[in-house]
């Protein structure tokens, strides 16, 4: 979730699809409650990105959704410094290495039951895990970052050090 001055981030390596769709609603369930204070990049591009498009003009979501396009692997990095939230609603998902990478990057992550990488994702410190097909809980949690942009750089930092447990673990 990217307030005015951060941002969400949302990535998809070959598609949009359905995934981002929930993202979308729970972006139009925080305007409704009136939170416009907030930006969602999205990276990536797919067959689905008119229909999506429409949907953010529809629900008056055109100033709070950026459409990045297709981006070489070695731009992902610079995207993930300039967000402060990275959203994974993926259905499905054996680990989500993009998960992973931005949670080595220090980004709290709002992630999926739908990815294995939800099992690193430790609520209420360094992100939470939502249902795959729940927009109104996930628009509460990224509510949650909004509502306290304090706990970004905190759950940022754990997400980092669980990163490096598990790196340490993985070499013992």
């Amino acid at each position: 979730v990217h307030r005015t001055s951060s941002g969400s981030l949302y990535l998809s390596s070959n598609t949009l699809t359905q995934e981002l769709a929930l993202l979308l609603n729970a972006c139009a369930t925080l305007r409704q409650r009136g939170y416009e204070n907030y930006t969602l990049l999205v990276v990536g591009s797919g067959s689905q990105q008119e229909e999506l498009e429409a949907f953010c003009q529809a629900n008056h979501l055109k100033d709070r959704v950026q459409w990045a396009g297709r981006i070489s692997y070695d731009q992902i990095g610079s995207y993930f410094r300039g967000a402060d939230v990275f959203v994974f609603p993926t259905q499905e998902d054996t680990w989500g290495v993009v998960a992973l990478e931005a949670m080595l990057l220090g980004k709290p992550i709002l992630c999926s039951r739908g990815a294995g990488t939800s099992e690193l994702v430790v609520n209420g410190e360094n992100g939470y895990v939502f249902a795959p097909d729940a927009a109104e809980e996930l628009a509460d949690l990224m509510q949650t970052f909004l509502d306290h942009p304090e706990m970004i750089a905190a759950m940022g930092e754990r997400s980092q050090q669980i990163m490096r447990n598990v790196w340490q673990t993985s070499l013992n």
